[in-house]
């Protein structure tokens, strides 16, 4: 009598790509957001300007298909090229929104249009558009205050 070793031999390479994925999930899952970000930079990914860690209040206002719509937030970091935020509602990658918020100490209002680059529930990076001249300088100014955020 013959006995067919195909079947076991496939389900060993099963087994072993089961036992791959269950290990590689396992690492992804433990890796603290400090080692991600070292993983991608070592990637050879790289902001275009420096992030800084900061916290104040933000106002979004976004064009949704029911009208415009306002969405309260926190900052908490920012840098000549956008800023990361905390929404009360979920962003669409790629939707664009306009930002009002003012730097601390200072009152001048600032209002920025900006596109959503990263959204991960809540949390939402967000990249300027068009800045003038004058929110450049206030933001570098602000920065200049600030510890990267690595």
């Amino acid at each position: 009598m013959t006995f067919d070793t195909s079947c076991q031999e496939r389900a060993a390479d099963i087994l072993r790509i089961h036992v791959w994925h269950a290990r590689t999930c396992a690492f992804l899952m433990s890796t603290s957001s400090l080692e991600k970000t070292l993983q991608a930079k070592q990637r050879g990914w790289k902001r275009r300007y420096e992030r800084y860690r900061t916290d104040f209040t933000v106002k979004a206002t976004v064009l949704r298909e029911a009208g415009y719509q306002e969405l309260a937030g926190r900052c908490s970091d920012i840098g000549r090229g956008g800023m990361g935020a905390v929404l009360n509602a979920e962003c669409v990658k790629g939707e664009v929104i306009t930002l009002a918020f003012c730097l601390p100490p200072a009152a001048q209002l600032l209002e920025v249009r900006s596109i959503v680059r990263y959204c991960k529930g809540f949390l939402h990076g967000l990249e300027f558009l068009g800045l003038t001249d004058e929110q450049r300088q206030a933001i570098d100014s602000f920065c200049s205050q600030l510890t990267p955020s690595d």
